[in-house]
């Protein structure tokens, strides 16, 4: 091989080189920039994608034109200057375009941009090969020229999609690694596609920029924006360092518990979300809720609620390790990040540390107090792109959890937010099914268990959704509540159920339940005088049920209710007793004219010896208090039997009817009537006849 064709080769390969390198560094700086672009949201975010472009399009700038300067640079050749700034324009504009759209999160966003930034790539190389000036003719193959436009499109795709999802902190570079290969692969292809023929005799005009000139212009321009760009990223890590120091000061921030609150829970899962950008990590964020805090406020106050909070908060601090966080929200919750490049394995650990920390009791004011912690967590960006999301994803998984059991650990997934819209949609059908003639009451018939016959009924929403069905009562209950739509439901049934008693079909009393949402009303006892007047019913004739809870939230306001209520003749009964606080004090302060055992005690008779023993405690309390005990859900003449043989005088059940629509209320009555014992009637009536 003769001299000059060896130095051309050797001055061939070493652009090549020349450009490849350019491309890596300007678009590695470049793809930093973009990173930091989808990790911000407002201005912020289009300052990072005018640096990246700006980066990127430069680099990209450089590297085409020297690596057209390397198809042939033993000839005499130059350039048009205003062609090469049309050039550079191009670059950064398709770079903004592209990674506008490949920053977005809709299906194959970073694909579609990085097709649109292929095609201005292409459209650079067209533009400067147009601009390019030699001294001889240069003629195309058809086949290097679709190959060259196969290789920008697909390989710039590959690269957005690289950059905008990341399988692993490399990825990034990688995104730069193959832009970098698309320039010297497309500048192969256009060598193998192109055959250039010297002509001494072609003379080029003199306002082209010299080929040597320009190569080291573009070099130092694009290194002076590369270095730009790059100075820019540094000053960026140092504040986000500041940041994370300004963070860590702000850490101990809850007076109480020493634990960060909830802005700097905040300022921290804005950094750790960046940091997952950028670095291709994931983020589990924890929602974290003490199960049972609330009754220990109640029973023991509020003082040996926060000291029993600060003996939480050290236990759980002291499970935590790097790339972990933990923060109080307010009250009982509290909130977790982990970094990790292993969710949701790393999280379940972490929730299970969290877990550990409630297995042994606390002391509280000298007594051993169980509690757990309900949590839910969930994933970034595997669950969501959206950092404010993230949280509320976690805090719906703990939600979701706690409500199917206490002390759970629940992981987000896409199904909840499924059940949560048909929740909010269920919500929305509740406000009006009452108008539109969706609900209906049930009535269970009630017996006195000395003699087994009827003294009165309990009235039971039921709802008849037109799409759903039968919706529980225990769905769609809780919800009325929520959104106060049991407010016009409580009562619609309250006087659905008076006027039904005051038509004679329903025997005896008519109990009706009052929720803890109803009650709160200052207006609830004129509300029922009003509807008494109008159906007709005689208010010794109606009973209320109330819970211990519904009365605890306000003991004041509550006993002045049922005061007002007691003074227009209508009876109270405590429902659910032995389920909640069952304190001799709440029976004692509150005029109750009947308790109602629940019947999760009942169930278990008469084999349980420890429900046996409960259920005569409860009896004996009602006797020497002097009032009536009924009993829930009798299902066997076994139970009745030891009730009635305990002195339980009311009960209600399976055994005597089952909850019934008004129509069929006869039959179930008739059906009822085979429990009556006739000698125990005429053991009552002894007496009587005695004394006449």
């Amino acid at each position: 091989m003769p001299p000059d064709t060896v130095f051309a080769f050797a001055y061939h390969q070493m652009l090549v080189v020349i450009a490849g390198a350019v491309c890596l560094f300007g678009t590695w700086v470049g793809m930093r920039h973009f990173a930091r672009a989808r990790a911000t949201q407002g201005t912020t975010r289009y300052g990072w994608l005018f640096m990246a472009s700006v980066g990127t399009g430069a680099a990209l700038w450089a590297s085409t034109f020297i690596s057209i300067l390397a198809l042939d640079p033993s000839l005499n050749s130059g350039f048009e200057p205003f062609a090469t700034l049309v050039v550079l324009i191009v670059a950064v504009i398709a770079c903004l375009v592209g990674f506008e759209i490949g920053s977005r999160h809709f299906t194959l966003a970073p694909e579609l941009g990085g097709l649109v930034m292929g095609a201005g790539i292409l459209a650079m190389h067209f533009i400067a090969m147009k601009s390019w000036h030699i001294a001889g003719t240069t003629h195309w193959n058809a086949y290097g020229v679709v190959m060259t436009f196969v290789l920008g499109l697909g390989l710039s795709a590959l690269a957005v999609n690289r950059a905008n999802r990341p399988v692993t902190r490399w990825c990034r570079h990688g995104a730069a690694i193959v832009l970098a290969f698309m320039i010297c692969a497309m500048h192969y292809a256009m060598t193998a596609a192109s055959t250039t023929l010297p002509d001494p005799s072609v003379a080029l005009p003199p306002y082209l920029i010299p080929a040597p000139m320009l190569g080291f212009a573009v070099v130092a321009a694009v290194l002076l924006v590369m270095g730009s760009g790059f100075s820019t990223y540094i000053i960026d890590l140092r504040s986000r360092t500041e940041s994370a120091d300004r963070i860590h000061q702000l850490s101990f921030n809850d007076t109480m518990t020493g634990l960060p609150n909830r802005i700097a829970f905040n300022e921290r899962l804005a950094f750790d979300t960046a940091e997952a950008h950028e670095k291709a990590h994931k983020l589990a964020a924890f929602s974290i809720d003490v199960d049972g805090f609330k009754d220990i406020n109640d029973v023991f106050g509020h003082s040996a609620g926060d000291l029993l909070l600060i003996e939480v908060a050290d236990r759980m601090r002291r499970t935590i390790g790097p790339g972990e966080f933990l923060a109080r929200q307010s009250g009982d919750e509290f909130l977790g990040l982990q970094t990790s490049g292993n969710h949701p394995q790393d999280a379940h650990g972490f929730a299970g540390r969290i877990a550990q920390a409630f297995a042994q009791p606390f002391a509280v004011q000298g007594q051993m107090v169980t509690l757990t912690a309900s949590i839910g967590f969930s994933v970034f960006p595997t669950d969501t792109p959206e950092r404010d999301q993230l949280l509320s994803n976690a805090k719906l998984a703990m939600h979701r959890g706690k409500s199917k059991q206490r002390g759970s650990v629940c992981m987000y997934s896409h199904e909840m937010d499924d059940t949560a819209r048909a929740r909010r949609a269920l919500a929305r059908d509740l406000q009006t099914a009452a108008e539109r003639g969706e609900l209906a009451l049930h009535y269970q018939l009630q017996t006195s268990l000395a003699d087994g016959r009827i003294c009165g009924a309990e009235a039971l929403m039921r709802w008849q959704h037109p799409k759903h069905g039968m919706i529980s009562p225990a769905e769609f209950i809780p919800l009325a509540e929520e959104t106060e739509a049991i407010v016009p439901m409580g009562e619609w049934a309250l006087r659905t159920a008076c006027r039904d008693a005051a038509e004679g079909r329903i025997p005896g009393t008519v109990a009706v339940n009052l929720s803890p949402v109803q009650f709160s009303r200052d207006d609830l006892a004129e509300t029922i005088h009003a509807i008494l007047l109008e159906t007709g019913l005689s208010p010794r004739r109606l009973e209320v049920e109330v819970t211990e809870s519904t009365l605890m939230s306000d003991q004041t306001r509550g006993l002045h209710i049922l005061r007002k209520l007691k003074a227009m003749g209508i009876a109270v009964s405590m429902d659910d007793f032995g389920t909640g606080y069952s304190s001799l004090a709440t029976l004692h302060a509150f005029p109750f004219d009947k308790i109602k055992l629940d019947q999760s005690f009942v169930k278990r008779l008469p084999k349980d010896a420890a429900a046996a023993a409960i259920v005569r405690t409860v009896l004996a309390l009602g006797a020497s208090l002097g009032i009536p005990v009924l009993a829930e859900g009798i299902e066997t003449e076994a139970q009745w039997q030891f009730l009635a043989n305990e002195g339980c005088d009311k009960g209600q059940g399976y055994l005597f009817a089952r909850p019934v629509a008004l129509a069929q209320l006869p039959a179930a009555m008739a059906a009822a009537a085979r429990f009556v014992r006739e000698d125990a009637i005429e053991l009552a009536d002894a007496p009587a006849v005695a004394a006449a």
